[in-house]
């Protein structure tokens, strides 16, 4: 009913919207921009940051700007898995029937991508996100899968996807080779408190709403509050629009943002997220 009150033609803050109405923050301009290179080199990329700062919307962005008849992309958001599950994941991504064992799924996939590179000549494109929970035996088989001609030719794109602790388990001895083989990185830092405002008022336009809603100390109080993540932020910028519609007023201020802080019950975030 929120939606009504307000003259919505949708919810702002829902997670499937358009990729045209994503917002262009310095986050995603700089990713664009890392992509746009790791394009021309291909190999392996890492992006990581803490959960809820827009990671895997700014892979939906990347995706989206991709073109089919140059790209194959195969998104795998995988969690902890058997070197075995780990390759016939993959194999259906790309769309073949695994082979048995491993060895044999290991060549169909190298035969494979060469197949793509060199005579379809498309980009194999491989998004594995949450790569904060690979295993060392995973990360063994990526560096040997995507090794072409004793290591002089790269033939895909594997994008790295992963929380901060995922560059930890990189930064170990022993993943050494796999980490020089990193040909780009990038840290998403999470919006600034400058870009939430605009942010807001963004969404808001898409959703058929002209007029701020909230005032100044609502939007300084939603900057404070959501530490940088726009999952956060339009968790609360939604739970501040149903108080508000309530009770039954159009201007939100920062009594309303903490009592929908309160209602969410974002008191604590040991990633380094929200505080009170």
């Amino acid at each position: 009913m929120y939606r009504a009150f307000y003259g919505m033609t949708c919810n702002p803050f829902r997670k499937d919207i358009p990729v045209s109405q994503f917002f262009e923050s310095e986050d995603l301009r700089a990713f664009k921009g890392r992509m746009e290179y790791f394009k021309q080199t291909l190999g392996l990329a890492v992006v990581y940051g803490r959960p809820g700062l827009g990671k895997t919307a700014a892979l939906r962005a990347f995706v989206d700007r991709l073109n089919p008849q140059l790209f194959t992309v195969v998104y795998r958001p995988l969690s902890a898995l058997t070197v075995m599950e780990f390759y016939r994941n993959l194999c259906h991504g790309l769309g073949l029937a695994p082979s048995f064992k491993k060895v044999d799924m290991f060549h169909q996939l190298q035969e494979f991508i060469q197949t793509l590179a060199r005579q379809k000549r498309q980009t194999p494109v491989f998004v594995l996100d949450e790569a904060q929970f690979f295993s060392q035996a995973i990360l063994n088989e990526l560096r040997m899968l995507f090794n072409f001609h004793m290591d002089s030719k790269d033939y895909a794109m594997v994008l790295l996807c992963g929380q901060n602790r995922f560059i930890g388990q990189l930064n170990l001895h022993g993943n050494e080779p796999l980490r020089q083989r990193v040909a780009v990185h990038y840290e998403f830092s999470g919006l600034a408190d400058a870009e939430v405002p605009v942010y807001i008022q963004t969404l808001l336009k898409h959703a058929g709403v002209e007029d701020p809603l909230f005032t100044p100390d609502a939007l300084q109080a939603l900057a404070n509050l959501c530490g940088g993540s726009p999952r956060l932020l339009n968790g609360l910028a939604e739970k501040s629009l149903i108080l508000g519609y309530q009770h039954k007023t159009r201007s939100l201020d920062a009594e309303i943002v903490r009592q929908a802080y309160e209602a969410c019950a974002l008191f604590a975030n040991t990633d380094g997220g929200v505080s009170a």
